[in-house]
């Protein structure tokens, strides 16, 4: 069973943390700082995955990870939005915000190109067992504006990557905005509530999921799942504190010191399942050297953990925290993308 990569974020919620970024020349959009490995959603993430319960039934996840692509996807170009107005004014007429410059949006699109797979491999998926129904009709809904935006965001990541511009020659850029800003509204009528149901499918299957690998014993996946639970709700703790404010907050640590406590326990035992040669022929039974792929997974573990202390450490100081959220959830993505192709499969 693989992952979604975050809740779907508004954009007004979004933008204290990221103009601090965009500023400190670290862009990375709601989305964090792009990288190609923690911007790959990739083709082999939405690959079929089948597991097995305690009864032998094989339990197969291909449809819902389908789905699950289609959401993270959904989550990167909303991030990739969320960088576009914190720069250029969100109206019909393209203009610049004061005090920002385009050349700020080739951090969070120069690494974008758009795969049309994602939604045609989920559509084929859409009248097939198990029925979801919310979720196949929202998806339906979703797939022509998925498709109009993935388009736009592409040409739009191909010129500001590889085209020359300067202040007063952004013909074509406002030729492209004119675009986008056309597609916007369609594409959030459809997206939020598709993200929002597969957020609900996600919780009610995932802890059927944890139920059974605790009780089969299954160390590896069990603590992955619950450390990637954690840092979900560290995110949203920060998101619901830097929402409410209107510059950059310090932050309330009551709540985020509890997280990062169970947070460390679930890292504990991560770390001692993966350190495990019974559990590690659990996990990669058909691996002739799984110590490959638990190298592999072990360091993004250890990035994002990494990552998070830092975080924390410059949230209690009181400093300024951005550029230390924008590196954790960096890793954090990367993770969640280790965790579907090496772990959910």
């Amino acid at each position: 069973m693989k992952r979604l990569r975050r809740p779907f974020c508004s954009r007004g919620a979004a933008w204290l943390l990221l103009l601090t970024l965009l500023l400190s020349g670290c862009a990375g959009g709601e989305s964090g700082g792009s990288s190609d490995e923690a911007d790959a959603s990739s083709s082999a993430d939405q690959s079929g995955s089948t597991e097995t319960t305690q009864t032998n039934e094989p339990v197969d996840y291909s449809k819902y990870n389908a789905y699950l692509a289609v959401s993270n996807s959904v989550y990167k170009m909303d991030g990739m939005l969320t960088a576009y107005f914190t720069v250029v004014h969100n109206q019909p007429e393209f203009a610049l915000v004061e005090g920002m410059d385009y050349g700020m949006l080739n951090d969070v699109f120069s690494s974008y190109t758009f795969d049309v797979y994602t939604m045609e491999q989920a559509m084929s998926y859409c009248d097939e067992d198990p029925a979801y129904p919310e979720q196949d009709a929202l998806l339906a809904q979703l797939e022509e504006p998925f498709q109009t935006m993935g388009d736009i965001l592409g040409d739009l990541a191909w010129f500001i990557t590889f085209n020359t511009y300067g202040e007063t020659d952004l013909t074509e850029a406002a030729q492209l905005h004119s675009q986008l800003h056309g597609a916007v509204s369609a594409f959030d009528a459809a997206a939020q509530p598709f993200a929002e149901s597969m957020l609900a499918l996600e919780e009610s299957t995932q802890q059927e999921e944890l139920d059974r690998l605790r009780t089969e014993g299954l160390d590896i996946p069990y603590y992955s799942l619950v450390l990637l639970d954690l840092s979900d709700e560290i995110d949203a703790e920060i998101w619901a504190q830097v929402s409410q404010s209107e510059t950059l907050p310090a932050l309330d640590m009551t709540r985020l010191e509890e997280l990062y406590t169970q947070y460390q326990e679930a890292y504990a035992g991560l770390a001692a399942g993966l350190a495990d040669p019974e559990q590690m022929a659990e996990q990669w039974p058909d691996e002739d050297s799984p110590e490959i792929d638990r190298d592999l997974y072990l360091s993004a573990v250890d990035s994002a953990r990494s990552a998070l202390e830092q975080f924390m450490a410059a949230a209690r100081a009181g400093e300024d925290y951005s550029y230390q959220y924008d590196t954790y959830y960096t890793f954090y993505s990367i993770l969640v993308d280790r965790y579907n192709s090496l772990i959910a499969g």
